[in-house]
């Protein structure tokens, strides 16, 4: 494996001619400080163009099959599985959630459809009775712990619309439909090892107690540097303190530590403990390689197909990627408005044009572009304060898709 050391770090993995400029971006972020380590993996085609690790720490072992918590991330592999029950005949979208869990409907939920779960438009972003961690361990999932308490929760929706970021809370309800209509003893994170990670030897996990895991930790001195960023001080990235303050203002719900959706965990960095790990948590927990993100990424970018496999049919590629609506995710933060399909998934604009997929807390990101066919993953365990732009990733997903089209490959 090639590499180049710096004084700050140091730079590992290949890139395919024509992507040398990718490698540069990448090597980029670690030049600004905005990286201790991370994955950057591409696929066009069915080809691995990219595939980079970085570090500061030259000894401290991270290397290109290390995992981390993707945070956001993990929502599109759960709208994918959920697109896996469509294409068995298990669900449809427009399907009432109470269809296939009649207490569901209790509160005022019952004309809640699986689409407006996958939209963030179920009315419940925020859980007014807190889950614990013990109820979503797989063996108490399938005991009915935390379907029993959502089950009886009333929803609230926005003043302005129904969409509002369902942060935690949307992979939770997801697992219980998705477990039902399974027959109630499979759950998302089981059917993502058996039916997506061994088949395509993919590195990707919701519950997960492997080695060779890093945890995440956040930016030293965050506000200093978004101040500093702000007035044109350093050029830190994407950290801008306004944006950074609007968010959280419209995330304040999310941070009312009186009102918790999840007990026992106070910010990001509780997700690396053990207990949050092995729970299922299909919204923010998935414990993912770029290269296992950027698997699954390609054969959906391949819209369904890989490597000789079929894992979604075309028509259930295409019914998960119709029907994208705008909407409010944060209230107030007009600039955090996205195309949301049916199936759950954003339909990118801006630099992320030509993309789908979504992105995590911090920094990460797992797209397909399905017009270029690119696959792409990008893992980090510094967190950056979340901005729309999220660019850490996003201006290399825009270089990534400007080589492609260069390259002119037959496939296109």
């Amino acid at each position: 494996m090639g590499g180049s050391v710096s004084k700050q770090h140091v730079i590992e993995g290949s890139v395919a001619p024509g992507y040398e400029s990718v490698k540069k971006i990448f090597e980029a972020n670690f030049d600004r400080g905005a990286e201790e380590n991370s994955q950057l993996c591409v696929y066009v085609g069915e080809e691995k163009v990219v595939d980079l690790v970085g570090r500061v720490d030259p000894d401290n072992g991270f290397n290109a099959d290390s995992l981390i918590n993707v945070f956001s991330s993990t929502k599109s592999l759960t709208a994918i599985m959920i697109a896996m029950a469509k294409d068995n005949g298990l669900l449809d979208y427009g399907d009432k959630i109470s269809k296939h869990w009649p207490e569901f409907g209790e509160e005022g939920k019952e004309d809640i459809t699986v689409a407006d779960l996958m939209r963030h438009e179920a009315g419940l972003a925020h859980f007014p009775t807190a889950i614990e961690l013990t109820d979503i361990l797989p063996e108490n999932l399938k005991k009915n712990a935390a379907g029993e308490k959502i089950a009886k929760m009333k929803p609230s929706w926005p003043e302005n619309g129904k969409r509002q970021y369902h942060s935690l809370t949307r992979g939770w309800i997801a697992n219980e439909i998705f477990r039902r209509v399974q027959g109630g003893q499979t759950t998302l994170g089981e059917f993502l090892d058996r039916e997506l990670a061994k088949k395509l030897s993919a590195d990707v996990n919701i519950g997960c107690t492997k080695d060779n895991y890093y945890p995440v930790k956040l930016m030293e001195g965050m506000v200093t540097a978004s101040i500093r960023q702000t007035f044109g001080l350093v050029n830190a990235g994407e950290v801008n303190i306004f944006e950074a303050a609007k968010l959280m203002f419209a995330m304040r719900g999310l941070r009312d530590k009186s009102k918790p959706d999840l007990l026992g965990v106070k910010d990001a960095l509780d997700f690396s403990m053990l207990d949050c790990r092995r729970s299922e948590m299909p919204s923010v927990n998935g414990n993912c390689s770029a290269r296992g993100l950027a698997k699954v990424a390609a054969m959906m970018a391949n819209k369904g197909t890989f490597q000789g496999s079929t894992f979604l049919s075309l028509p259930a590629w295409e019914s998960m990627h119709a029907e994208p609506t705008e909407g409010e995710l944060f209230p107030g933060a007009l600039e955090w408005n996205e195309k949301f399909t049916q199936g759950g998934v954003a339909k990118f604009g801006g630099n992320r044009t030509g993309y789908y997929g979504w992105f995590g807390y911090g920094g990460s990101a797992f797209h397909w572009h399905p017009e270029l066919k690119i696959g792409f993953a990008y893992t980090c365990t510094l967190l950056y304060a979340m901005t729309p732009s999220n660019t850490k990733s996003s201006v290399i997903a825009a270089e990534v898709a400007k080589c492609a089209k260069e390259a002119k490959l037959p496939a296109f």
